[in-house]
């Protein structure tokens, strides 16, 4: 799977993860996710391997609650959302 920071995010969708980060107090990273056929796959886990991490936020600890209103929403958009502490 490969996954970058989502790049086009329509207004609307965006007032819904502002929203819900103002309703939740955390702050939300998205990424849109792809397959691909596994040869590619190892071949980019190397390449990443070289760069290291590419996010350098600590995650965020939201509780269950939390978590189910970010699943919720990351259906309706098709993104992958995750939680981070604010700097």
């Amino acid at each position: 799977m490969f996954c970058e920071i989502a790049r086009k995010v329509d207004d609307d969708d965006l007032d819904r993860i502002r929203s819900l980060e103002d309703d939740l107090g955390l702050m939300l990273v998205a990424f849109s996710c792809r397959s691909l056929d596994p040869a590619r796959e190892e071949r980019l886990r190397k390449a990443m391997e070289e760069f290291g991490p590419q996010l350098q936020a600590p995650a965020a600890e939201p509780d269950e609650a939390q978590l189910e209103r970010i699943r919720r929403l990351e259906d309706d958009l098709g993104l992958s959302l995750i939680a981070v502490q604010a700097s």
